[in-house]
């Protein structure tokens, strides 16, 4: 059986435009990558491995991308003054109309967002301010109350000259929403983590953490020497331990014009009740991204980048919740190393060098005992990615690279949802080259040569099907009806 694949754009006129391609029979899944060079969303079907449609956005520069729910996804658009909602189910059943896609104005530029589904919120982070939306939905996509704070600009990457954070020139970190109604802020301007509540009476934060001025914290923190202060911070993440509520953020380190100033790192904090509370700092080298920790809570997997030696930082993230982490290795990895991710069934760390041409995996389990073993017993593969042909290289896809100056050669993709279920299939796009590909977890052997042609039917070469593409963030929603969410209705 046949599908036809919608390319929906906006014309000048506001009228829509439909074309069709047809592709194979589709699943229930869609995946869609941000393309942020032509203001527009491309819709893959991981499953089949085909288009299902490509989206005009009714903003501007499209980046980050994140599923709410089953019906509902957001697409920050970074320069304007509101943020896309893409209706899913429209998507997965080739109903795409007029009101797929939807806005919702802001006062502020988005930078990311996170969603609580115990309360059904949105949190919107500002990119050129370090404010933020709170949106508290009547059903998903829809807001019926729309809150803004407003946290002070400070001094920090403001002027490259001075004082810069690795991680971007955005006011914000990524937010989180956390227990209880709670969510964080991370003011990347003031190098602070706040926390604030949907029940808050004011818009003032209920606890802060400052980062610039640990002193006032009262720490004792070997690691952090009198009168020294943090960089900013950029992602945070939960144990995953059935323990009180802990949390681990990706210190991003800072630069000026004598070189760094502060080294990157891994902080480690908890929420009790309605404050942060402190429990230590570790550092590592170099620029850092997102982290992850390992399935049974006892390992931090950082990956940072110094000098273009890219490498995964394992840290031991303490016994209990009130415990310092302290250094185990460090893992020779990728170029940019950045987003890291932890499987849970194969025992897997998948780190995405942003700016090489393979994946690194560590084997957590080498044995197989279904456990994840002491880090000196872990082993590493280079897994080779899809890549157009350069000066001195032939790549592996048959054609020339696209990449222009400036873009990273493997995209961002959200950590939890790049894996699909069943942990068949790790998922990611060749950002600059326009190339969509999956690696199968069960057969690493099939992509270990560098100069092997990338395997057909693991790829789509969506700039060969749409033109000049940079699918440089996305997320996945698995909806299979064996899967999580038992299908889409």
């Amino acid at each position: 059986m046949k599908r036809k694949t919608w390319i929906i754009q906006l014309l000048t006129t506001t009228a829509l435009m439909w074309l069709l391609i047809d592709f194979a029979a589709a699943s229930d899944s869609v995946t869609y990558y941000s393309d942020n060079q032509n203001d527009r969303v491309v819709a893959f079907d991981p499953v089949e491995m085909t288009i299902r449609g490509v989206i005009a956005t009714k903003g501007t520069k499209p980046y980050p991308i994140g599923k709410a729910n089953d019906q509902t996804t957001y697409v920050t658009t970074r320069n304007s003054l509101s943020i896309d909602v893409f209706n899913n189910f429209d998507v997965v059943n080739d109903k795409l109309n007029a009101r797929t896609v939807r806005k919702i104005n802001l006062k502020h530029t988005p930078r990311s967002f996170a969603y609580g589904p115990a309360r059904g919120i949105a949190v919107i982070a500002g990119n050129s301010e370090p404010w933020a939306t709170l949106l508290m939905p009547t059903r998903p996509g829809n807001s019926a109350v729309q809150r803004l704070f407003k946290e002070p600009k400070g001094p920090y990457n403001i002027d490259d000259g001075i004082d810069e954070n690795f991680g971007g020139n955005t006011s914000s970190g990524h937010p989180l929403c956390v227990q209880d109604g709670l969510f964080i802020l991370l003011n990347r301007t003031n190098r602070t983590i706040s926390l604030f509540s949907v029940n808050q009476l004011g818009k003032a934060p209920l606890d802060t953490l400052d980062l610039a001025n640990l002193a006032s914290e009262g720490l004792d923190d070997p690691d952090i020497g009198p009168g020294s202060k943090l960089s900013s911070a950029h992602h945070i993440t939960r144990s995953p331990k059935e323990r009180e509520k802990v949390y681990f953020a990706s210190m991003e380190g800072s630069f000026g014009p004598s070189g760094v100033l502060q080294p990157g790192g891994v902080l480690k904090f908890m929420v009790v009740d309605e404050e942060l509370a402190f429990v230590d700092f570790e550092p590592t080298r170099g620029a850092v991204h997102h982290l992850d920790l390992t399935s049974d809570g006892e390992y931090v997997l950082q990956g940072t980048t110094e000098d273009g030696t890219g490498q995964l930082y394992v840290l031991n993230a303490g016994a209990d919740a009130y415990d310092p982490m302290s250094f185990v290795k460090a893992i020779n990895v990728g170029k940019g190393a950045g987003h890291v991710f932890a499987s849970e069934k194969r025992k897997l760390a998948i780190v995405t060098n942003h700016d090489d041409t393979f994946l690194s995996v560590i084997d957590m389990d080498p044995d197989e005992t279904g456990a994840i073993d002491t880090p000196d017993k872990w082993t590493s593969t280079e897994v080779w990615i899809p890549r157009g042909a350069t000066d001195g290289d032939d790549g592996n896809i048959g054609r020339d690279a696209t990449r222009a100056s400036g873009q990273k050669i493997q995209a961002h993709t959200a950590s939890v949802s790049g894996v699909d279920p069943q942990e068949q299939y790790y998922y990611g796009s060749a950002a600059a080259d326009g190339v969509f590909y999956r690696i199968d977890l069960g057969n690493l052997e099939k992509y270990d040569d560098p100069d092997a042609p990338f395997p057909g039917e693991d790829m789509l070469d969506a700039e060969a099907e749409l033109g000049d593409s940079y699918l440089i963030q996305g997320d996945y929603n698995w909806n299979e009806p064996s899967g999580p969410m038992g299908g889409m209705n």
